[in-house]
């Protein structure tokens, strides 16, 4: 799409952006100014839920490498960029083999990553009937509704082996014409060699082995599906079955009553806000849990239990474990509440999960949960946790006992992530995001600065009472400093490759200025002297240190922390 028409589409768009600035002349004037800047809040906004975020802002970007220091693990992150051809918002990733993603986006197409190359297949997805919905609308077949065909997408992707047999998997919105109603649909195709890039097939290719039933129909006014709670993650069971995820299409919602076993989540007579196996031989379905929102993500671990992330209403986001008869309460009961501030449940006060089955972990405030990965063969110390993915920008570390969430860790990534899997047997993480990035998290296993560091002091220490003390020292000092590169402990700058670095010029934001006043570059002897003495070296500075008396003490460390 040209910048001409994207822009002129964002003008058009200025209408349904006014109510962020109030309306008016003035917002009109704001708006359209703000549309100029493409970086703008409202541009962004514009563009995102429109789908042209990446094709605009991201194209023909380089592989980014990265380093994320976790509370345990340090990471080392590589991205890369989906061509633009991708569509940005929703879909998914499966692995096939030891080293390569397969993608699908929000329309059906598919893409293959290996070794961060990327692969457009030749594959068409099954039918959706989005067209025929199109035409539908278009003629007034279908009232006076909206449609947003952004939001009526597919949802997953997922491979598996049968003998000598491969299989491809789609989980997406299918839209039935003749019932004029909609639904989740299970789509499968077989196919052959190890080569992604050489699979073939047509829309006619594929046969839908399930469908959520009933089929929903339309809401009859204004927008007429809500496709953004469909949940439609798919994994795979060790006996073979499928467990795939269905939400209740924002139909739970809007329940009004009492008696919630007859609201769309809780109903044993509908297949929505529920988790559910799959036979793929004869698409056999039974119902495994209900009570789910929009559940969006779906991870079997290594011993076969299940793990959910389930999208709440405000606050009410949840990571469960699943089982046979399990009922998560939605929409009963939340530990949050509706997107107004009033009690989840209809009733006149708010409720936890008494009655119902309890997540491992409730996420207050939302996080907005899209994914769910159970790590296994990661590092010592994350395997058995679960991550789940978040829209707002973050992957959340569960740490699990016993079945029970016992912390979690935000690890920030800035990134809308919108599916996770892994590579290399667990030892890879992959990230897929909203703005079609790949993103790969590894285990650092480089050498450990502080082991480096007490090396250097064992040779420059003269002797056992300098070496106790300097370590002691150092103890002291990493309260408030790091080596790690970038990565600063809060109440001070990293130290990693201070020497021949000017004082004061780290990315570190919480410098006084009093080292502006010091000049020329760090050096051992001037290291040695600050440690020593800060207030006699830089008389101004805010350093809450009294110095070391014994020389040979502040010229070890300097030493060592100058040859990192």
């Amino acid at each position: 799409m040209s910048r001409l028409r994207m822009l002129t589409l964002a003008m058009v768009g200025t209408t349904c952006l006014a109510a962020l600035f109030g309306g008016g002349i003035w917002a009109g004037y704001v708006l359209n100014t703000e549309m100029q800047n493409r970086f703008s809040f409202p541009a962004r906004m514009f563009y995102k839920l429109n789908g042209m975020y990446n094709s605009y802002f991201n194209s023909g970007a380089a592989p980014k490498p990265e380093r994320l220091v976790t509370n345990r693990v340090i990471l080392e992150q590589e991205t890369i960029f989906l061509p633009a051809a991708a569509k940005d918002f929703a879909g998914g990733i499966s692995t096939f083999g030891e080293n390569t993603v397969l993608v699908t986006d929000r329309v059906g197409k598919m893409f293959s990553v290996t070794d961060h190359v990327v692969h457009e297949l030749n594959i068409a997805p099954p039918h959706d009937n989005r067209e025929i919905l199109q035409a539908q609308l278009e003629a007034g077949d279908l009232g006076n509704i909206e449609i947003s065909f952004n939001w009526m997408r597919f949802n997953d992707i997922f491979y598996y082996d049968k003998g000598s047999t491969g299989y491809l998997l789609l989980s997406y919105t299918e839209w039935l014409p003749e019932q004029s109603c909609f639904g989740n649909a299970l789509a499968r195709l077989p196919v052959e060699g190890d080569d992604p890039t050489k699979w073939t097939a047509d829309a006619d290719d594929w046969t839908i082995i399930a469908r959520t039933e009933p089929c929903l129909e339309l809401f009859t006014s204004g927008k007429g599906m809500y496709g953004l709670e469909a949940g439609g993650r798919i994994d795979r069971m060790p006996d073979g079955r499928l467990v795939w995820s269905s939400g209740a299409y924002e139909r739970a919602d809007r329940f009004e009553g009492l008696d919630f076993q007859n609201a769309l989540g809780q109903s044993d007579d509908a297949e929505y806000g529920k988790m559910i196996l799959v036979n793929v031989e004869n698409g056999e379905k039974t119902i495994l849990a209900k009570g789910l929102r929009n559940p969006q993500g779906v991870s079997v671990d290594a011993s076969g239990r299940i793990w959910v992330s389930d999208h709440g209403m405000r606050g009410g986001d949840e990571l469960n474990l699943v089982f046979e008869g399990a009922n998560f309460g939605f929409p009963a009961v939340s530990y949050g509440t509706k997107y107004n501030r009033q009690p989840a449940g209809n009733r006149d006060r708010h409720a936890n999960h008494d009655g119902y089955d309890k997540p491992v972990i409730a996420f207050v405030p939302s996080i907005a949960p899209s994914s769910a990965l159970a790590v296994d063969n990661f590092h010592y110390a994350w395997d058995g946790d679960i991550l789940v993915g978040a829209l707002s920008g973050a992957i959340h570390r569960v740490h699990v006992e016993d079945g029970r969430g016992v912390y979690v860790e935000p690890i920030e990534v800035d990134m809308r992530i919108r599916d996770m899997a892994a590579l290399h047997g667990g030892r890879t993480i992959v990230l897929y995001t909203d703005d079609r990035r790949l993103s790969f998290l590894t285990p650092d296993t480089g050498p450990d600065p502080m082991a480096r560091f007490d090396e250097l002091l064992s040779a420059y220490a003269t002797d056992t009472n300098t070496l106790a003390a300097a370590s002691s020292t150092m103890t002291a000092c990493l309260q408030c400093h790091s080596l790690l590169e970038g990565v600063d402990n809060g109440a001070g700058p990293s130290l990693h490759n201070i020497c021949n670095r000017e004082p004061g010029s780290s990315d570190f934001q919480g410098y006084s200025g009093a080292l502006d006043k010091l000049g020329g570059t760090w050096t051992k002897q001037t290291l040695s002297a600050y440690i020593a003495d800060p207030f006699a070296t830089v008389p101004d500075t805010n350093m809450g240190w009294g110095g070391i008396e014994d020389a040979n003490v502040s010229q070890a460390i300097a030493n060592s922390l100058c040859e990192m």
